[in-house]
């Protein structure tokens, strides 16, 4: 692999991290612009991809290489030695921002080791852009990526998201998408939840339903493409019911001629409430007497 020369005179050594567009490619801001056009060197998950960014947008640029998943280890050490030359040295990817389900974190973590700066350019996120079109809480969510291709292990990590008390978000594949909402049925229950595909694109489709809906929704299209985003509802945890003041004075009646025991039978069989509020509300009553 040759090397590049040209040495930057003053030049802070950098890793400059770009996010990209998900689908439109105007969403590629100024700042992105500007860094993918000062770059000696572009990392890019597939250069096809990037150079027809580049060219939509007449952004001059230099060289470009593959930085994936498959060659990332074998590329830190070389893209570490060119950010100590002096060079310019962006890291982009297909779409979005960087690291998020793409290569990116062992260049990160070398950077950082060599004491090499991280400076990032924020792009478009499909995962917020998801959730703030999805009508789920956005108070706080989960980011589970993919889910595992291996199905045991794919329904450990589930069932560990159960009781989550967050918007949970995961990418799929339309080849697998109803599959996986299929499973979501079975260890979640038919909560609400949301299909994005297409973000930012002129077909965009972003459909919001119970999970059981959502099936028969896809299953009814011919053919189903791009890459998907799935949200689910969080877990609400049951809310805790409160006795209210006519129970409690019938508690308090009845212990003067009952028995704790029946006295909270006899208010769960005459209330929606579970005989351990009632039993902790009846022993609370009697040692006050």
């Amino acid at each position: 692999m040759s090397r590049i020369t040209k040495i930057k005179n003053n030049s802070c050594h950098t890793l400059k991290i770009i996010g990209t567009p998900i689908g439109n490619s105007m969403d590629l801001s100024p700042r992105g612009i500007e860094a993918f056009e000062k770059a000696d060197l572009i990392l890019c998950e597939d250069t096809r991809i990037t150079r027809k960014l580049c060219k939509l947008r007449n952004i001059r640029t230099q060289k470009l290489i593959s930085f994936n998943e498959i060659n990332e280890r074998k590329k830190v050490n070389f893209v570490i030695n060119e950010i100590n030359a002096g060079n310019n040295v962006v890291l982009s990817c297909d779409a979005g921002m960087p690291l998020i389900s793409d290569p990116g974190y062992k260049l990160v973590e070398a950077c950082i080791k060599n004491d090499i700066n991280i400076d990032v350019v924020p792009g478009p996120s499909s995962i917020i852009t998801a959730l703030v079109s999805s009508g789920l809480s956005s108070v706080n969510f989960y980011f589970a990526g993919f889910p595992s291709r291996k199905k045991n292990e794919r329904f450990v990590k589930l069932k560990k998201l159960i009781d989550l008390e967050s918007t949970i978000i995961w990418f799929e594949s339309p080849k697998r998408v109803i599959t996986f909402l299929e499973e979501l049925v079975t260890i979640f229950g038919n909560r609400k939840a949301v299909v994005s595909r297409e973000l930012t694109k002129v077909f965009q489709e972003v459909l919001r339903n119970d999970l059981k809906s959502l099936i028969s929704n896809l299953k009814s299209k011919d053919n189903v493409k791009g890459e998907f985003v799935i949200l689910l509802e969080g877990f609400t945890p049951p809310r805790k019911k409160i006795i209210n003041d006519d129970v409690k004075k019938k508690i308090k009646k009845l212990l003067k001629i009952n028995t704790l025991k029946s006295v909270v039978e006899k208010i769960s069989n005459e209330t929606d409430l579970s005989k351990k509020i009632i039993y902790h509300e009846a022993l609370k009553i009697k040692d006050d007497k």
